[in-house]
């Protein structure tokens, strides 16, 4: 420990320097060797302990390590590891590709009945062992020439009617889709569109018989609905789709068949 010379005023270790400052020559007294010493062995005693606690700190952590550290340990664990990695990616693989064969199989349209129809026909949609099975009566169509300025190209509004028997809720039959003489298909305006052509709130749509596509009334009521579709203006008889699907809640539900309206443009509706 050093202490400050008495006369020099500068700082030194009196046990290195055997009492005497080498700046002045001047001898330490006999109370500041003392003290020096008494310093000097408390402070190597805390280093002592210091030094013992953290090699003992140090031990007692090695003999405690975890059994997880154990190279006997971790090999099985990684290979176990990657066996459940693999396992999951096989599966991962195996359900993807059988959802993607499910997936192309419903997009495949060449073993799906088709059954011709005229205005005035009924047809049923929806699978006969589902719960909602609802006779649906297509009475014919017309243009909307009201609509007519707010309609951009060479297209015309054609407005689809139908009626259906009701019943105990109100579910999605079908899409009803518009097929051109040059083999496109347009589906049927959604509400937004409709909305905005005829300049009705959401509110007074829902409280129209508009509606999206083939629905049918609840509480097994039968009513009357309409359906806007986009046709070519040079266009004067068109063709309507509607699919009858194996069930409207099932989660892996098919068409089983494939509706043709042939409908001529009726201005008496």
């Amino acid at each position: 420990m050093k202490i400050i010379c008495t006369t020099c005023g500068k700082k030194y270790d009196p046990l290195r320097k055997e009492g005497i400052c080498p700046y002045c020559g001047m001898h330490a007294s006999d109370t500041q060797l003392a003290e020096a010493q008494d310093n000097d062995k408390v402070q190597g005693g805390n280093v002592s302990e210091v030094l013992r606690s953290y090699l003992n700190e140090r031990l007692r952590r090695q003999q405690k390590r975890s059994p997880l550290r154990s190279r006997k340990v971790q090999i099985p664990l990684c290979v176990l590891m990657l066996a459940v990695i693999a396992g999951i990616f096989v599966w991962g693989n195996f359900h993807y590709r059988s959802r993607a064969d499910y997936f192309a199989a419903r997009r495949d349209t060449t073993d799906i009945h088709r059954e011709q129809h005229k205005a005035g026909d009924s047809i049923v949609l929806v699978g006969g062992s589902d719960p909602v099975s609802v006779s649906v009566r297509v009475l014919g169509c017309k243009v909307r020439d009201d609509l007519q300025d707010k309609v951009e190209g060479d297209f015309k509004i054609i407005e689809l009617d139908y009626e259906d028997q009701g019943s105990p809720i109100s579910v999605r039959l079908s899409n009803a889709y518009l097929q051109t003489a040059g083999g496109c298909t347009v589906r049927s305006l959604d509400k937004y569109d409709i909305m905005e052509l005829t300049g009705m709130s959401e509110d007074e749509f829902y409280a129209s018989d508009y509606s999206e596509g083939i629905f049918s009334t609840p509480h097994s009521v039968s009513s009357r609905h309409r359906v806007l579709l986009a046709a070519p203006m040079s266009e004067k008889e068109h063709t309507i789709l509607m699919f009858r699907q194996t069930s409207s809640f099932d989660r892996d539900k098919s068409v089983e068949m494939r509706y043709e309206f042939k409908l001529k443009e009726d201005p008496k509706l």
